[in-house]
């Protein structure tokens, strides 16, 4: 580390500024649990062609620099993931730091100023205690909402204050009666025994001198309320509780602690049950009027208790939960008088309603993604969940929403008693809010459909974890969902620091044996599958999560200290398929998932799929495998690369022994046998052409399950054949992707069939598993960018970007971007005529190449391509 910045400027670049400033912590909150956090950073510049060499960066105490630590020049062309150049962040400790790059024409200036403040980086710095109302403990059945509050006084005016807060359970927390965020079922889930997230948040403005009050609401959510289809409760135990620290800063330099412990009260309000599956019940007569408010007498609450300090606590370093969207429904009276709501889309979230009435008076709201044949809310494949919110009015007009639960619903009905009048409504939209980082559109309206389809089904499952469905009484992080999704999900919303905090549950759960549970974090389903099979309590697919998801941040992300955190869970699950290889090398003595919901498996087994689950298990053996090889020579575990290699090339060669025949049968056969590496070099040309004829032999329908629909169209575009993979994908009949745009889908359905082509919804055969929001299929959107439009990383992060549009069908135009770590990547094709025109546009620090579609034949001189905007333009003929 060197103390003074470089004195050497021969040339300077005025043409290119440094943006951006960023951390590994996506939190939005004002402080980072990472003691050396890591530093990314863009470039911004009109000059085509900008590429980084090298960077400074200095780490000061103050915005002036003038005590700053450098690193000197660091020869690197990345932009992304640099490690912190000074001693570790003390806690609460505050830092700034700076940059600047040396680029093909020389030194940038320094760019502004970025702030990173440490969280408490040790349990010592935590003196509050979790508490929680006495008589609340023990609870068997859902019941009234605790309250806790603690009223305190500030001497002298606050110049800063930090609540470290959190919950077992979800908060909603105030001070002097105004919510300290707009953040919902705080802290989220993770694997509670070991990892406790809290969140930092500058609160400063909520005090005042004198008399303050901090309260809490603290609801079961996931900790203590029903989950899975067993509606199991108290999974992680049998209170809630609430964690919270107040550290202000008086203006006469004094400081004022307030934390969590016996001198809270406890009580309970008009917030009578509230559950995830279930809804809420609140009875606003029973609200305790200014319970948030300095000067509530609170004699009558229960003395808090406390409880040890949780394990593992961290600041959360992904975003929040919260209301992402506000849409405004159709609504229309019933012959009944039932209020009928059309949110217009599936949506993930609740109703939003203004209500006047009578005291007593009640209003309950139930909701559903599909309707009956009577036009009435089909609730009988929500399963168990209620998801049902009633409210009993206090007089007078009144803003109802629900607490602590949310709904996954297309349509919702209310009731309301005589005398009520409901004025308004509006429906919350509600996701962890990941920012949009892909865009995709084309000439054909119904892909443009199928696309804000795959869109909405990300957003409305990605709900403080990557789950399955939103609606019924499951909505669990399934690891098989989100291994076949994690490509398109890292393409169309930033996902790193959200799929980050997964993967660090996934390695937590991960079994001493390497096993990987079928949901992340891990609860208990029973026994999973039906076979005569012994079942490894785990399955290919479903455990292989452990090594595409890290490999699929990486690919889109560029950061190789998140491979490494993630590289021993990888490691281990390769480990643990090994073990359960056969002599010949093939995974076949285990029950599997396989390919779930092939199309042609019986409604009532899903896992018998048309290809062999065995094939399938042997071919993610492969594939995780590579994956980890890949992986392992990026980090220089040189050793580690060469025997997964070495594992990668024996599975597939045993693979191909055993079911090379059987393979060539299936759509998914052929598809893993291309994309795994499973067919020899020799045989790619004959299996593709195998894939190709299947697909024309079944007019264009689609014959995968969960596992082979990823791989089918980029399967089909490897080896020539886009015709047909533009047959699959514009489908209209069932199964296909279209098929559900035909049928009116606005998300991803779990079931090809869901809605039958006479409109009808057969329950019954589907054995209640079915649901219409699942992204599982939603894997297509990754193809989409990537071979419809064209726009493709060939190096981590998009440091190299392919240009590579596949024309077919009958698209005449698409295109797509996609926000990298560098900057927009974006490319948009066009067909008029007899002349394709290609526009494509690179960030700064990247460069590229263009390959033409087969066909086509550019006039451009050279495929090298640099940042910058490019025009190329195409005519029919073969490229030189």
């Amino acid at each position: 580390m060197k103390t003074s910045s470089i004195e050497a400027l021969h040339t300077m670049d005025t043409t290119t500024r440094v943006v951006g400033l960023r951390t590994a912590d996506d939190s939005g909150l004002v402080a980072t649990p990472y003691p050396e956090p890591r530093l990314s950073w863009s470039l911004a510049s009109e000059r085509p062609g900008v590429l980084q060499h090298a960077y400074e960066i200095q780490v000061s105490a103050d915005r002036s620099f003038g005590d700053a630590a450098s690193t000197g020049e660091v020869e690197s062309d990345l932009v992304t993931d640099h490690p912190w150049p000074t001693p570790p962040l003390r806690s609460r400790e505050v830092r700034y730091w700076r940059v600047r790059v040396r680029t093909d024409l020389g030194w940038t200036e320094f760019s502004g100023p970025a702030r990173v403040e440490a969280a408490l980086l040790d349990d010592r710095d935590w003196t509050a205690r979790p508490v929680h109302v006495p008589s609340d403990r023990g609870r068997t059945s859902p019941g009234p909402v605790p309250l806790l509050r603690r009223e305190f006084d500030l001497p002298a005016e606050p110049v800063s204050a930090r609540l470290y807060a959190t919950s077992l359970g979800v908060h909603r927390t105030a001070i002097n009666g105004r919510p300290v965020s707009d953040e919902l079922l705080e802290p989220g889930w993770t694997s509670y025994p070991n990892r406790l997230l809290y969140a930092t948040y500058d609160v400063t403005g909520l005090l005042v001198p004198g008399r303050n009050a901090v309260s809490a609401a603290v609801g079961d959510g996931w900790y203590r309320g029903h989950l899975t289809w067993h509606k199991n409760r108290n999974v992680y135990g049998d209170t809630t509780a609430l964690l919270a620290q107040l550290e202000v800063t008086l203006a006469d330099g004094t400081t004022v602690t307030v934390a969590t412990d016996d001198h809270w009260r406890g009580g309970y309000g008009g917030l009578l049950a509230a559950d995830l599956y279930d809804g809420c019940e609140r009875d606003l007569r029973l609200e305790p009027h200014g319970w948030q408010l300095p000067g509530f007498d609170d004699r009558g609450w229960e003395q808090a208790a406390t409880l040890p300090l949780p394990t593992g606590l961290t600041q959360r370093a992904h975003p929040p939960v919260r209301v992402v969207q506000i849409i405004q429904p159709e609504r229309r009276t019933l012959p009944d008088g039932t209020i009928a709501v059309d949110a217009g889309e599936n949506i993930t979230g609740w109703l939003r309603l203004r209500a006047d009435g009578p005291p007593g008076s009640t209003v309950t709201v139930r909701h559903a993604e599909v309707l009956d044949g009577d036009g009435r809310l089909l609730t009988s494949i929500l399963r168990g969940a209620r998801a049902t919110d009633q409210y009993t009015l206090a007089g007078g007009t009144v803003e109802l929403e629900p607490e602590f639960t949310f709904h996954g619903f297309r349509y919702a009905e209310i009731d309301a008693s005589p005398g009520v009048t409901i004025e308004a409504v509006e429906v919350d939209i509600v996701a962890s809010d990941l920012r949009r980082i892909g865009e995709f559109h084309c000439s054909d309206e119904r892909v443009n459909t199928l696309y804000d389809n795959v869109v909405r089904s990300q957003r409305g499952n990605f709900l403080a974890v990557p789950t399955d469905c939103p609606q019924r009484d499951e909505r669990l992080g399934w690891t098989g969902d989100i291994m076949a999704f994690a490509p398109t999900a890292c393409a169309t919303f930033d996902s790193r620091t959200f799929l980050d905090s997964w993967l660090t549950d996934l390695r937590i759960e991960q079994r001493p044996d390497g096993a990987v549970p079928m949901v992340i974090p891990d609860v208990p389903l029973g026994d999973l599958p039906p076979s005569d099979l012994p079942f490894a309590g785990t399955a290919a697919g479903w455990g292989d999560a452990a090594t595409v998801v890290p490999a699929a941040l990486f690919d889109a992300y560029g950061r190789r200290s998140l491979l490494g955190r993630h590289y021993a869970a990888m490691r281990a699950w390769v480990e643990f398929t090994v073990d359960h290889l056969d002599d010949d090398g093939t995974w076949s003595g285990n029950a599997q998932l396989g390919d779930w919901l092939d199309p042609a498996a019986p409604p009532e087994d899903p896992a018998r799929a048309t290809t062999d689950s065995a094939y399938v298990a042997t071919a993610f053996v492969a594939h995780s495998a590579r994956l980890l090889a890949e992986a392992a020579r990026e980090l220089g575990h040189v050793d580690d690369a060469d025997r997964y290699a070495a594992l990668h090339r024996r599975t597939a060669e045993a693979a191909w022994r055993k079911w090379g025949d059987h393979a060539r049968t299936t759509q998914t056969g052929c598809a893993l046998a291309l994309q795994f590496g499973i067919a020899p070099a020799a045989e790619r040309a004959a299996v593709g052409e195998a894939l190709a004829a299947l697909v024309r032999a079944n007019g264009g329908r689609i014959a995968t399950g969960f596992l082979g629909t990823p791989f089918v169209l980029p399967g089909l575009t490897s080896t020539g054949h886009v015709a047909e993979a533009y047959q699959l994908l514009l489908n209209t009949e069932c199964p296909g992707w279209l098929y559900q745009v035909a049928r009116g889908a606005t998300t991803m359905w779990e079931r090809w069939d869901a809605i039958r082509p006479d409109g009808t919804i057969d329950v019954e055969k589907a054995g209640t598993m079915l649901s219409f929001n699942h992204y599982a299929y939603g894997a297509v959107a990754a193809w989409l960018y990537q071979a419809v439009a064209g726009l493709r990383a060939t190096a981590p992060g998009y440091r190299t970007i392919e240009i590579a549009p596949r024309p077919g069908g009958t698209l005449t135009s698409a295109g797509a971007s996609i926000a990298t770590p560098y900057g927009t990547a974006s490319v948009a094709w066009s067909i008029s005529g007899t002349t394709l025109t290609v526009d494509a546009v690179l960030p700064p620090g990247t460069t590229g190449r263009f390959l033409p579609p087969e066909g086509w034949r550019s006039t451009q001189a050279t495929s090298r391509l640099g940042s910058g905007s490019h025009h190329m333009v195409l005519h029919p003929g073969t490229s030189s």
